[in-house]
């Protein structure tokens, strides 16, 4: 995996540290620590990996022939305060996990950034899941449909996209839908979350559709292998969604049967949890964990070819060399600029969760429950962490070491003295290490 956030590590050190603090004798405990040689959290590490991946997203996106106006939001993700002469306030998680900077420029893109799109998913995922506590608390039931098509190499995914919304709202529009899913006394609403991956037959976008109903909203099921549901009312559905298809452009009769096959899938919310452990480490996911954390899902290659691949392990590729898997990233933020990841049936947030409907910008703002603010920078040592490459590397550090809200300000001043001591980071240096070839470099016309 992409490890540009951190620091070279000798051998001898594993953090690289070789300047010696101005602090001296006041020097924090963890600080000593930590110039000892003892490394971030594995957790906190994995985590701050992302603002690596920040990085290349920026210099993949940078388009050089455009005013600095007129860049992609993202180009200018964490590269400044967000009000000029204020301070930028540092936070951490109490588990120790992650910590995060309020107060820089953010570019709030859940499509674009990994490090925006981490905090906006976590915040969805929360709302999810209170709204679906609320909804079986009630009594009710929660199906997961997910809408697919057939999808082949040298389509642009833009015009992908395009059709595939056509094909949504005809088939949500039909009287099949209406008759089986009305909303009221079998479904009262649904969120919908749009997803897209690469695989060897091109770009796949689907939707995920969580509908909140009765346990009976699709008639009397069966279960078949992987836990997929059967019924004559969901064949129903498959029958109407292969007509949507059709009209739009996305498929041929000669593809019907794959399309009844697979193009929607019904599974019951008692699956979800064996369904999506499958994308998860350390943990099972909950069902709303699969709705909104589409970055955390990751592909791979066969024989060169992408299987299943996020966008965002398209950018850890490209940061490895791959051309390829850049120039498909690329394609990939301007395709879904505007889109919306995550979409609620108008009210049915508020009246399961009692909260109001939250843009994406106002999401990435939100303060987590589990975290504490402990320290401040300014901006110049901003300046000093984005030019030495070690922003991501001191969001770990406070994660791991600066536990004592007491001292926790000391911690932080004494890693800046230290960052201040160690090289700029080259831009040839930069360049060469990622091996984006065919790529205007971001950092030769942004600012460190």
């Amino acid at each position: 995996m992409l490890n540009s956030s951190h620091p070279q590590q000798p051998a001898s050190n594993q953090l690289g540290i070789s300047g010696k603090s101005t602090n001296g004798p006041k020097e924090s405990t963890s600080y000593k620590r930590f110039r000892a040689g003892l490394p971030i959290s594995d957790v906190a590490a994995g985590r701050t990996e992302k603002f690596g991946l920040l990085r290349t997203a920026q210099s993949l996106i940078h388009d050089h022939n455009k005013a600095a106006s007129e860049q992609h939001r993202t180009c200018w993700c964490h590269r400044g305060t967000a009000n000029p002469g204020a301070g930028v306030s540092v936070y951490r998680q109490t588990s120790g996990d992650s910590a995060r900077l309020q107060g820089v420029t953010t570019c709030k893109s859940v499509w674009a950034c990994p490090v925006c799109s981490a905090r906006i998913c976590a915040a969805r995922q929360a709302e999810l899941s209170a709204g679906m506590q609320a909804w079986v608390g009630q009594g009710g039931y929660t199906w997961l449909m997910t809408l697919t098509f057939p999808h082949e190499r040298g389509v642009p995914l833009a015009q992908l996209l395009g059709q595939f919304s056509k094909a949504k709202d005809r088939f949500k529009n039909s009287r099949t839908y209406k008759k089986i899913l009305p909303k009221g006394g079998v479904r009262r609403g649904s969120v919908t979350s749009l997803e897209v991956t690469l695989g060897e037959n091109g770009w796949h976008p689907h939707q995920h559709d969580l509908v909140f109903a009765t346990p009976d909203a699709f008639g009397l099921v069966r279960e078949l292998d992987g836990g997929r549901m059967a019924s004559s009312v969901i064949d129903e559905l498959k029958a109407a969604w292969y007509m949507a298809l059709r009209k739009a452009g996305l498929c041929e009769q000669s593809q019907m049967n794959d399309v009844l096959a697979h193009g929607l899938d019904v599974r019951g919310g008692q699956y979800a949890a064996e369904y999506i452990a499958k994308f998860g480490k350390e943990q099972k996911w909950g069902l709303s964990r699969e709705v909104t954390m589409h970055a955390a899902k990751t592909g791979g290659k066969k024989a060169g070819e992408y299987a299943g691949a996020h966008p965002f392990q398209l950018l850890a590729w490209a940061a490895e060399g791959d051309d390829q898997a850049g120039r498909e990233f690329r394609e990939y933020v301007h395709a879904f600029e505007g889109k919306r990841m995550l979409s609620w049936s108008p009210g049915l947030k508020k009246e399961l969760t009692g909260l109001d409907e939250l843009t994406d910008e106002q999401a990435e703002q939100n303060t987590m429950p589990d975290e504490e603010r402990v320290g401040r920078i300014d901006s110049e040592a901003l300046s000093v962490l984005q030019s030495r490459r070690l922003l991501g590397n001191f969001i770990g550090y406070v994660a791991t070491w600066c536990t004592d809200i007491e001292v926790a300000q000391q911690e932080i001043d004494d890693y800046i003295e230290w960052a201040r001591l160690q090289p700029r980071v080259s831009r040839g240096e930069v360049k060469r290490k990622m091996h984006v070839r065919g790529f205007a470099y971001a950092d030769e016309e942004l600012p460190a």
